[in-house]
C-alpha cells in the first residue's frame, strides 16, 4: 500500500524553525518512492482552509500537524469538516502549548526521531500497527479533545498574565468578526504566554490582588453561569449555582490547568462512548486551593462528576477548547467516536 502523506506545518508554532521543517522534509524523501508526501507550511488561517480544501478527494492517509494545541484543534477541525473522514494523524509537538501530544508520549524536539519512524513505518505498511484510538469530542463542530467553560476559561486566563478587564474586551470584541479578524484580536490580547511554574504563579498574585482589594478581577471569578446545563438532554438542578464546566474524554479532569506534563486518565475514558464533565458550583476561593488535590486525580468537594454523551451549555460567550478561548453560542458537546494517532517511539 502506498501511504500518502501531507504535513502541515504551522508557520507561527512556537517551537517551529526553518531548520526543522527541512529536516521534516529531507527525512520524508528517504521513502524512495514508496511513499508520496508534501510538507506545506502555513502562512495564516486563510491558507491552512485554502490547502485542506484543494486536498479534499485526495485520499491522504496521513496527515501531520507540526504546532500545539491550538494548531491541532484548528487544522483538525477543518480536515475532518472538509473531507468528511478522519486520516491517521501524526502530531508534532512544537507550539507554545503541547499538552495533547504530551499526553501521548510525545515531548518537544523529536521532530526528527517521529518523522523518520513514521517512514520506516509507512514504508514497510506497518503505521497501523503504531496507532492508538484517542477519544474525541465535538462542541459546534469544533473537534476536541477537552473543554472548559466559565471558570475554567476565566482561570486560564489569569494562568497567563491578563486581566479580568482585558477579558471582558477580548470576549466583547470576537463576538462578531471572522477567522482572520479573530486571530489579530486574539494576538493582540494575548500576547506572550507564561508557562510553568512562572505562569502559576502569576495566576495566583492576580487572584490574590483580586480579592484583597474587590476589584473586577475577584467580580470576574465570582459570575456564575446564567441559563440551563444539560446532561443527556435533561435539564440539571445544583446545590448552588454554577460558576464553571470543564469535561474531558481522554486527559484527567483538572480544571483545564492540568500538569507541566499531563498523562492520560483512566477515569476520564472509563465508560465508553462518554466523556467525563465536572460542573464547579459555590465559591470560587474554596475550589481554588483544592487544585494540588484535583491535579493529583482526586475529586473535589463543590462539584458534580458525571459520565455523558452529550453536554449542552448556557448561552455564555467564551469557550476553552484545547487551551484556545473559541467564542461559542450555547455550546454543545458531544461524544465523537476516537481518531487514530500514530504514536511510534520516539526520542524525548
Amino acid at each position: 500500500m502506498q501511504h500518502d502523506i501531507l504535513i502541515l506545518v504551522d508557520e507561527h508554532g512556537g517551537n517551529v524553525t526553518s531548520k526543522k521543517i527541512k529536516t521534516i522534509e529531507d527525512t520524508l524523501a528517504l521513502g524512495n518512492g514508496k511513499l508520496k508526501s508534501r510538507v506545506i507550511v502555513i502562512k495564516n488561517p486563510s491558507h491552512l482552509k485554502d490547502v485542506i480544501k484543494d486536498h479534499k478527494g485526495g485520499g491522504i492517509t496521513l496527515a501531520g500537524i507540526v504546532g500545539g494545541d491550538g494548531t491541532v484543534l484548528r487544522t483538525r477541525t477543518l480536515i475532518e469538516n472538509e473531507w468528511g473522514y478522519s486520516p491517521l494523524y501524526v502530531l508534532y509537538a512544537e507550539g507554545k502549548r503541547n499538552n495533547i501530544q504530551h499526553s501521548l508520549g510525545i515531548g518537544p524536539n523529536s521532530s526528527l526521531a517521529l518523522t523518520r519512524n513514521i517512514v520506516d513505518a509507512a514504508c514497510t505498511d506497518t503505521l497501523e500497527m503504531y496507532a492508538v484510538k484517542v477519544p474525541s469530542l465535538d462542541i459546534n463542530g469544533w473537534k476536541g479533545f477537552n473543554v472548559g467553560f466559565g471558570l475554567i476559561s476565566r482561570l486560564s486566563w489569569f494562568y497567563y498574565g491578563k486581566s479580568a478587564r482585558s477579558y471582558y474586551e477580548m470576549e466583547e470584541a470576537l463576538q462578531n468578526c471572522d477567522e482572520e479578524q479573530y486571530q489579530a484580536i486574539y494576538k493582540k490580547f494575548a500576547g506572550k504566554e507564561a508557562d510553568g511554574k512562572r505562569g502559576v504563579a502569576k495566576c495566583l498574585l492576580q487572584l490574590l490582588k483580586g480579592l484583597k482589594s474587590g476589584t473586577d478581577e475577584r467580580y470576574l471569578l465570582h459570575k456564575t453561569l446564567a441559563g440551563e446545563i444539560r446532561f443527556d438532554g435533561e435539564k440539571q438542578k445544583f446545590p448552588e449555582a454554577p460558576i464553571g464546566v470543564y469535561a474531558s474524554c481522554y486527559e484527567e479532569v483538572n480544571l483545564g490547568l492540568g500538569r507541566l506534563n499531563p498523562r492520560p486518565s483512566s477515569g476520564a475514558n472509563k465508560e465508553e462512548g462518554k466523556f467525563q464533565a465536572v460542573v464547579a458550583y459555590g465559591n470560587p476561593f474554596s475550589i481554588i486551593p483544592q487544585l494540588p488535590k484535583v491535579i493529583a486525580g482526586e475529586k473535589m468537594s463543590g462539584a458534580v462528576y458525571q459520565y455523558l454523551s452529550t453536554l449542552e451549555l448556557p448561552s455564555e460567550k467564551m469557550v476553552q477548547i484545547d487551551g484556545e478561548h473559541i467564542p461559542l453560542n450555547r455550546p454543545k458537546v458531544l461524544y465523537d467516536g476516537t481518531r487514530r494517532v500514530v504514536i511510534l517511539p520516539v526520542t524525548v
